[in-house]
C-alpha cells in the first residue's frame, strides 16, 4: 500500500494538472475537507469534488507546488505559494482579481487515501482582496521575490 508521502506527491500531481478525476481517487469516501479560510467544510465525494471543480476553474493558473513537506506517520503538512488570478467566481466573488496565496495544508492519510484536510491560505485578508475592499497593510505583504 502507497505511504503518506506517495499519497501526498500523488495527489498535488494531479492537482497541479487541474486533474479532478485524479484528485478525488485519493480521497476516502467519506473524506472532509475543511476551507478554514473560507469558514468552510466538504464532506464526502460529492461536495468535494464540487469545492475543488469551482477552486479549479477559478484558479486555473495555481500549480500547487510544496516549499516544505512535513510527514509524521499518517499526518503530512505543505506549504505552498503562489501568485493567481480568479477568472471565475471564488466562493460568488472575486472575478479579475490578482491574489497572493499561500497555504498550509495539514492532512490525515489512512489506508492509502486522504481522510481529513484541513487548509488555510491568503493571509486572512482573503475575502477583502476577493471582494475589493481593500490589501493587508505594508508590513503584512509578501516581500518581492520571497517566492
Amino acid at each position: 500500500m502507497i505511504d503518506t508521502r506517495g499519497v501526498i506527491e500523488a495527489i498535488f500531481a494531479e492537482a497541479a494538472e487541474g486533474d479532478l478525476d485524479g484528485v478525488m481517487r485519493w480521497w476516502a469516501p467519506d473524506g472532509i475537507l475543511e476551507d478554514v479560510s473560507l469558514a468552510r467544510a466538504f464532506h464526502g465525494h460529492d461536495e468535494i469534488r464540487e469545492y475543488l471543480d469551482w477552486y479549479y476553474r477559478a484558479l486555473p493558473d495555481v500549480r500547487y507546488e510544496p516549499i516544505r513537506l512535513v510527514i509524521d506517520g499518517p499526518t503530512a503538512m505543505v506549504e505552498w505559494a503562489q501568485p493567481a488570478r480568479v477568472v471565475e467566481p471564488f466562493d460568488g466573488v472575486g472575478v479579475g482579481r490578482e491574489l497572493y496565496l499561500h497555504a498550509l495544508d495539514v492532512f490525515h492519510v489512512q489506508d492509502g487515501l486522504i481522510q481529513h484536510e484541513c487548509g488555510w491560505y491568503g493571509d486572512m485578508w482573503l475575502r477583502h482582496r476577493l471582494e475589493g475592499t481593500g490589501d493587508p497593510p505594508p508590513e503584512l505583504r509578501v516581500p518581492k521575490g520571497r517566492f
